[in-house]
């Protein structure tokens, strides 16, 4: 009969209505998984880019202060230098 007919179609419908909405709570399930995934990668390149920040102010202060030190340096081997007494001079 028609109405059986129709019935049965109207059961596979509902039937596999509920497996679309099925699939479509695990793509949600999924999307919210992968949105997390993403927030947590995202974190993680700040704080390596902090770091690597860091890493560069650190770097550049330890080029000024070789600069410096080389600086002083030199200032304290003229000062010692000018110490230094000629061999001829201290025959004298």
């Amino acid at each position: 009969m028609l109405a059986d007919e129709a019935g049965k179609s109207l059961a596979g419908i509902v039937s596999k209505t509920s497996e679309t909405n099925d699939l479509i709570n695990e793509i949600v399930k999924a999307s919210t998984q992968q949105t997390v995934s993403v927030n947590q990668i995202r974190s993680g390149i700040e704080q390596i880019s902090s770091v690597v920040q860091e890493n560069a102010a650190t770097a550049e202060a330890s080029a000024a202060n070789s600069e410096e030190l080389s600086g002083q340096s030199q200032i304290l081997n003229d000062l010692v230098n000018k110490f230094k007494v000629d061999a001829a001079e201290e025959a004298l």
